[in-house]
């Protein structure tokens, strides 16, 4: 009997030895660090853009017409010809008086559209000449955007025909009443208004023809070689105080961060990225990409951001 009381003794004593080791090894263990995705803090250049769409126009066209009823005899030019002032566009021939005309060009520019045909009689508008080298837009904004755009504002100019490429216009007029729709419906009433305006275009302009439609971006807010980052990586603290997360590297353990809190100004906001500011702001900071997942002094691995 003090046989069994003894070996029952000793496999107690081995289960606790085994349970309090398991209990210490387990307790003794570091605590998994929470991996983390960071971005180097970079500067950028921010606009807010206010979106519309627009004609490519000529400054200079004029419409050329005779009403003599004379026959057009002869043509001399024809549609995408580039014509000086004074050049002759056609010959009228008057049976009457067995006497020829001509119809002359009264500015320089491109023929964009021509009428007169050979035989026919020369009663109205014959030619249409533009100066294809001197070209606007001429746009329509939404009522809603009327109160953050002014004249001389810089404007982004596109077309599908040119690409990704990008002419830099300017703002130079605002109508200051609504387009008049001709067309009376009775929803009418609720069809938000909508203002033309007119966007200067720069000397080279090649690949934009007159007619094309072009897609604009009105740069109503601008802001150059500023801090920025994604709105998902600013942080609101208990105070109201505006921060941002930084894995900081232990300098004596290398490979071993830990999260730190810097204090930030918010500026200019785009729709997907917020300028900040601050004097602990370096170009290349290790920013916390999704810092509502940590705590300032939390321990974290760090992997790159996306």
């Amino acid at each position: 009997m003090k046989k069994k009381g003894i070996i029952l003794c000793v496999v107690i004593g081995v289960a606790l030895l085994v349970g309090g080791g398991a209990y210490v090894y387990a307790n003794s263990k570091p605590t998994p660090e929470i991996a983390v995705k960071t971005a180097p803090l970079a500067k950028a250049n921010l606009q807010n853009t206010i979106s519309a769409t627009g004609v490519i126009e000529s400054y200079t066209t004029v419409k050329i017409s005779d009403n003599s009823n004379d026959k057009i005899e002869k043509l001399y030019v024809s549609v995408g010809q580039w014509v000086d002032k004074d050049d002759w566009l056609c010959q009228l021939y008057n049976k009457a008086d067995d006497s020829y005309s001509y119809v002359k060009a009264t500015t320089s520019g491109t023929i964009t559209a021509m009428n007169a045909v050979k035989g026919n009689l020369a009663n109205g508008e014959l030619f249409t000449i533009e100066d294809t080298n001197d070209l606007k837009v001429r746009g329509k904004i939404k009522e809603a955007d009327l109160n953050h755009i002014h004249k001389n504002m810089p404007v982004l100019v596109k077309s599908d025909a040119t690409g990704d490429q990008v002419f830099p216009g300017n703002l130079t007029k605002i109508a200051p009443t609504a387009i008049k729709n001709e067309t009376t419906t009775a929803n009418s009433a609720a069809t938000k208004a909508e203002f033309e305006v007119e966007i200067d275009l720069p000397a080279d302009t090649t690949g934009l023809k007159i007619g094309m439609t072009s897609r604009l971006n009105i740069v109503s807010e601008e802001r150059n070689d500023v801090f920025c980052v994604p709105y998902e990586a600013l942080v609101i603290d208990d105070s109201g105080q505006s921060c941002i997360y930084l894995a900081k590297e232990n300098p004596v353990e290398q490979g071993s961060f830990t999260v730190e809190s810097i204090p930030v100004t918010t500026g200019l906001e785009t729709d997907s990225l917020i300028e900040i500011a601050g004097d602990q702001l370096s170009v290349g900071m290790a920013i916390v990409v999704q810092p509502q997942t940590v705590v300032p002094g939390m321990a974290v691995a760090v992997e790159a951001g996306v």
